[in-house]
């Protein structure tokens, strides 16, 4: 996206997925806490909801140690299971993530992504441990270390979910299939 959009811009995009993600995320009342892994504290002191919690971005570079960590520190915090989204999910809406809590039966529940054999959403039942994967090819890794460890496991289909925005031609997709959504709208301000 750098070749598209400057420094600034894409923040912004991120911003706004990443809201667009937790607005969704707390309009599900069986989520009872959200937790935000992020250095970002200005724009996260727009959220005023008692289901996020704030937990500092650690230095590490690479998303699946920075997911452990969270995942790590969700599990002692008590918690029975976790619920990871990509936070850039432009279509996702508060039904989508329903539906995918609905179908979890246990272990480890997956949506991958639409290209790239990648996983944009999880929910994963503690205690079980998973080595987590991101990027292209994750969906099966993640399936194969979820066999390896005998954990349940159901793949969930859902559209929304699966829709991610990671390239221009991505973005592209988007404008062709647009809903009214704070992101359209930066779309739309940007002339993109």
């Amino acid at each position: 996206m750098s070749e598209y959009l400057n420094r600034d811009q894409r923040k912004e995009m991120t911003q706004i997925l990443a809201t667009q993600v937790i607005e969704a995320l707390y309009s599900v009342q069986s989520i009872e806490k959200i937790v935000v892994l992020s250095n970002e504290r200005q724009w996260l002191k727009s959220f005023d909801n008692q289901k996020i919690i704030i937990l500092k971005d650690p230095e590490i570079k690479k998303l699946k140690a920075k997911i452990t960590h969270a995942a790590n520190w969700i599990q002692s915090q008590g918690a029975d299971q976790m619920l990871y989204l990509s936070v850039d999910l432009p279509f996702v809406q508060e039904k989508d993530i329903t539906k995918f809590i609905t179908e979890h039966q246990g272990g480890l529940s997956i949506v991958k992504a639409h290209k790239e054999n990648g996983t944009n959403a999880l929910i994963l039942d503690f205690p079980a441990i998973l080595e987590f994967q991101f990027g292209v090819n994750s969906f099966d890794k993640h399936l194969a270390t979820a066999k390896a460890q005998k954990i349940n496991t159901k793949i969930v289909e859902i559209k929304n979910l699966s829709l991610d925005i990671d390239t221009w031609d991505d973005l592209q997709e988007f404008k062709n299939n647009s809903m009214n959504t704070q992101f359209s709208n930066f779309i739309n301000r940007h002339s993109l």
